[in-house]
């Protein structure tokens, strides 16, 4: 039997109805989380991007960049994400907000010139060359 959704009036999301629909709105926050975060990224282009007939509409910009998207290719939102949606907040949340991006990947050095770095071991038969 599918649970009857209370939430009829574009209300924030309770805990009860949570409970009820938790995939369902779990869904629907991780698809508003990437387009939130594809949008994010198109403003930073304004300005910046023209083509044959000048200056490109912001607006075009995120929809075509957002059509794009795979529901196969979206992420789990970060923590402390709240949707700028009312209708997608938890009654429990507090206004909208996006976490700040950290990358974990390797650390740029001034002094390390990365052609100088050392191949790990093991490399060599990769190839399936013994020389």
């Amino acid at each position: 039997m599918v649970a009857e959704c209370q939430n009829r009036n574009n209300q924030m999301i309770t805990k009860e109805d949570y409970k009820n629909l938790k995939e369902y709105y779990d869904y629907q926050r991780k698809q508003a989380y990437n387009k939130e975060v594809v949008f994010a990224m198109a403003e930073k282009f304004e300005g910046r991007v023209y083509n044959d007939f000048g200056m490109v509409n912001m607006k075009d910009m995120k929809d075509l960049l957002w059509v794009r998207v795979k529901p196969e290719d979206y992420e789990e939102p970060r923590k402390g994400w709240v949707p700028q949606d009312e209708s997608l907040r938890f009654e429990w949340e507090g206004p909208p907000n996006m976490p700040k991006t950290q990358y974990n990947g390797p650390k740029y050095h001034p002094d390390i010139d990365p052609l100088d770095t050392v191949m790990p071991r093991g490399w060599e038969g990769a190839f399936g060359d013994d020389k």
